[in-house]
């Protein structure tokens, strides 16, 4: 698990350091109104995985449950991981699944080409990029669109299998390509539809590696007519969830700054959306995890029930251990910070703001691991309706506190909500998954105490109250640092222990046999 966690950072920071890179040297390069329009094109590829309906994530569920089953090959069947020609194949729900999602991609992609022109002017936006060259770009983007969602739905597949260093090596390859392949292409034209269509290529040879390792893995992928008679009604009823998951969770994350906007001067905004996008930064670390842990949860919760409560102990207490020195760090230094990056008048307004937000961050973080595991253990339909319960209430309770306190405000009700979230989640994992209550309670015991502790060192304020909340902190993190060192249950996660499990002897092999290190390392 921990292995799978860092090489998801990996594939997520790699780009990251790439995008750090080739930035400026691309705005040096294209002048401001081009790198504008870049950056939106950018942010548009960003939100394609809504697209997908939650096929993406409801396949790799529904894949991963039929891993542990034992629905994989037997070791007379050959190369093959999994034939997908009888009942328990899976090439008989990842191969329609697959298919469906390229058809919402030509559909999408038809409809960006269709509204390009309108969609252009929107883009321009007074600046002096002419009309014809966004409205060009924009249809290359209309044919990344189908190639983004067969590649999510082949990358479903391989996280099923939790195939996780192949596939952080081809996100790491194309996130690299996304940023650094318009590099090549200056020096030709400094028009966007050559940097556009250097961007297309990179996600056109990730689908193609997707592809080559899934199919390796399972072979009936390519052969519809060995399908069989797979019923889909469920993977399209956990879909229709998790696409409600996907809808609600960016509502809830973007809520407050639309409502700021209308309630305080744009520049008051800002004041809390800065530190508010350097937390959720950290965010990358707790996504990790879930990407790694969902499968595997998938996977063992009816052929090892006893994995998911050493799951929710290893992983909750490693969140906590990194975000309880987020919380410290921010208690110490986080003012400072903003001081010496953003001037002493940005600090003094943004600086409280900063403190309630780490304690919602901490919360948030806190909160990955049992809402990954309830949807790993197929009850996507729970934090669903979880969500919807919770929309209209925080709605509300942050209006009240953005018209009385502004970004404070804000920052308050933010806060609570993902308090309030992870308390519900903990409670609730145990009653869907057996044995976790211990583990539940005992994490969320230790995330209430130490948010209490930053909360009362906000109240007091000055020295004393940073001592008192790094005081309270302390006193957790020695406890959760005495737990990751003192338990076995990261070891009892590791790859060792999951062949011990049965989690099948295909699987095992199948690292030796169909993806050796020499086929990894060139995609």
């Amino acid at each position: 698990m921990f292995r799978n966690t860092l090489w998801n950072l990996l594939g997520e920071g790699l780009p990251m350091l790439a995008a750090l890179l080739s930035i400026p040297w691309l705005l040096a390069a294209v002048g401001m109104e081009r790198f504008g329009a870049l950056t939106l094109i950018w942010a548009l590829l960003g939100y394609l995985a809504v697209l997908d309906l939650g096929l993406g994530r409801s396949l790799v569920q529904i894949v991963a449950e039929r891993v542990g089953r034992g629905g994989a090959r037997s070791e007379r069947d050959g190369p093959g991981l999994d034939k997908g020609g009888g009942a328990e194949g899976t090439a008989g729900i990842a191969g329609p699944a697959i298919a469906i999602m390229a058809l919402l991609g030509l559909l999408t992609g038809g409809v960006v080409a269709a509204l390009a022109g309108g969609l252009a002017d929107r883009f321009l936006l007074g600046s002096g990029t002419p009309s014809k060259e966004i409205r060009d770009s924009l249809m290359v983007v209309a044919a990344i669109v189908p190639i983004a969602l067969v590649s999510a739905g082949l990358r479903g597949v391989l996280e099923a299998y939790q195939r996780f260093r192949p596939i952080n090596l081809v996100r790491m390859t194309v996130g690299v390509l996304n940023y650094l392949s318009p590099l090549c292409v200056l020096p030709f034209s400094q028009s966007l539809v050559p940097v556009i269509a250097a961007i297309a290529v990179g996600r056109l040879i990730g689908m193609v590696a997707y592809g080559v390792l899934a199919v390796r893995l399972v072979p009936d992928l390519v052969r519809p007519a060995r399908y069989g008679r797979q019923s889909l009604r469920r993977l399209f009823t956990m879909s229709a969830w998790m696409m409600l998951n996907n809808l609600i969770g960016p509502a809830m994350l973007y809520a407050d700054r639309f409502i700021l906007l209308s309630l305080v001067p744009a520049a008051l905004v800002a004041f809390y959306t800065t530190p508010f996008e350097i937390l959720t930064r950290l965010m990358v670390v707790p996504g990790a995890l879930s990407m790694a842990l969902f499968p595997l949860a998938s996977s063992l919760f009816r052929r090892d029930p006893a994995a998911l409560p050493r799951m929710l102990d290893a992983a909750g207490h490693l969140t906590l251990a990194v975000f309880l020195a987020v919380q410290a760090g921010v208690i110490v230094g986080g003012d400072t910070v903003l001081e010496l990056w953003l001037g002493p008048a940005f600090a003094a307004n943004s600086g409280p703001i900063l403190s309630i937000l780490t304690l919602g961050v901490f919360f948030n973080a806190t909160a990955y691991v049992p809402y990954t595991l309830i949807q790993g253990v197929g009850r996507v339909d729970v934090t669903a309706r979880l969500q919807l319960a919770e929309l209209p209430v925080y709605l509300g309770v942050l209006w009240f506190l953005a018209d009385r306190y502004g970004a404070t405000g804000a920052a308050i009700a933010w806060s609570l909500r993902t308090a309030a979230d992870c308390g519900l989640l903990l409670v609730l994992l145990p009653r869907l998954a057996p044995g976790t209550g211990a583990a539940a309670r005992t994490i969320g015991l230790r995330a209430g105490t130490a948010g209490l502790a930053g909360l009362a060192g906000l109240l007091i304020g000055g020295p004393l109250g940073a001592a008192v909340g790094l005081l309270g902190l302390a006193a957790v993190g020695w406890g959760v640092v005495r737990r990751l060192l003192g338990t076995r249950s990261w070891r009892r996660l590791s790859g060792k222990h999951l062949s011990a499990s049965r989690l099948s002897a295909p699987i095992r092999q199948s690292r030796r046999d169909i993806v050796p290190d020499r086929l990894v390392d060139t995609v």
